[in-house]
């Protein structure tokens, strides 16, 4: 709505005439623009305008304006962006075209439409008169502030979640034992899943942002958690078929399988009992006798062998417990800090 006053009346001189509808092309129309436009579409603005008496203009076509504005992405899905609508002349200066808004600093959006995936928090307008440097008369506007903040559920369900749990999974490989010889398959199925999500959740974003959200830093991470974990798996898995003849040193028992063996309830002896019953059960099953002094000393360097090995596959345990709970505490940091 503007008002001319080269179209005012005074009613009583022309028959109480209120109001009167002129086309839009037959009349002065102010060039208001959204500064920041990226593409303005009149989808019909044939529609003629309403003059009252005092001279307000009211004309309405409709319009579907794509404005530009800086999207800040750190935080998806979590995110809050803040987008200005700037509308002002390009030909008329302040003294020539007083543009103002109702009601300032308020915005009405009552008559706005609910979308799927955003929701309005605020809106302020205010007017600015700035000064340009090419010309030397003062240029007014209104600026709209839109606050708008996204809704969530969809995209926590369909890339927070699984991402979430994928981690979780992580620090279960070292669980598995390594008879099993599964921890390198649940390893990259972990692996190849990450990356499926991470290439859906590239595909959701704009083509270009200013930030690296954090969920993607989080699916790289994991991502990287899993390739330390694959190394490690590797590592413990040539420590576990060790060979028996070659002993552990002293100082790596003290501290591993000695010292950090008793905080993960790791214990050698065990290992060793057990170990020491299949090599009977061997001896007795290829018809030896316990009198026989040559099948004593062989039974001998066989429990030795034993007994190393058996320290090796504990020195394997510990290793595997403590990167099991050093891996999972990780997991849950970044966990905590992508949901939150």
């Amino acid at each position: 709505m503007w008002q001319d006053f080269q179209l005012s009346w005074t009613p009583d001189d022309y028959h109480g005439i209120s109001g009167t509808v002129i086309p839009h092309d037959r009349i002065w129309l102010p060039d208001i623009m959204l500064f920041n436009a990226y593409k303005l579409d009149y989808m019909d603005k044939a529609f003629p305008a309403h003059v009252l008496p005092s001279g307000h203009i009211i004309w309405m076509p409709h319009v579907r304006a794509t404005a530009i504005c800086n999207f800040d992405l750190t935080h998806f899905p979590y995110d809050t962006q803040v987008c200005e609508l700037k509308f002002g002349s390009w030909t008329y200066n302040d003294n020539t075209l007083n543009i103002t808004h109702f009601d300032l600093p308020r915005v009405d959006t009552s008559s706005f439409l609910s979308h799927p995936e955003w929701n309005i928090t605020e809106t302020t307008a205010k007017k600015n008169i700035k000064k340009y440097p090419c010309c030397p008369e003062l240029y007014g506007d209104i600026t709209y502030t839109i606050t708008i903040k996204r809704l969530t559920p969809l995209y926590t369900r369909a890339f927070a979640t699984p991402c979430v749990l994928l981690a979780l999974l992580i620090p279960l490989m070292f669980l598995v034992p390594v008879e099993s010889k599964q921890k390198t398959n649940l390893g990259i199925g972990i692996f190849v899943c990450l990356s499926v999500l991470l290439l859906m959740f590239e595909m959701t974003l704009p083509s270009a942002f200013s930030a690296l959200p954090k969920i993607a830093m989080f699916y790289v991470g994991a991502m990287v958690l899993v390739t330390v974990c694959l190394i490690v798996t590797t590592i413990t898995s040539s420590i576990w078929y060790h060979s028996p003849s070659t002993p552990m040193p002293d100082c790596m028992k003290r501290f591993f399988v000695d010292c950090c063996g008793r905080i993960v309830c790791v214990s050698t002896t065990s290992h060793y009992l057990m170990n020491t019953a299949e090599v009977s059960m061997t001896h007795i099953h290829d018809g030896g006798s316990d009198g026989d002094g040559a099948d004593k000393v062989q039974m001998m360097h066989m429990s030795r062998g034993q007994g190393v090995a058996a320290e090796w596959r504990a020195l394997t345990l510990v290793i595997d417990r403590l990167l099991f709970i050093v891996f999972l505490a990780i997991s849950i940091v970044l966990s905590v800090a992508i949901m939150g």
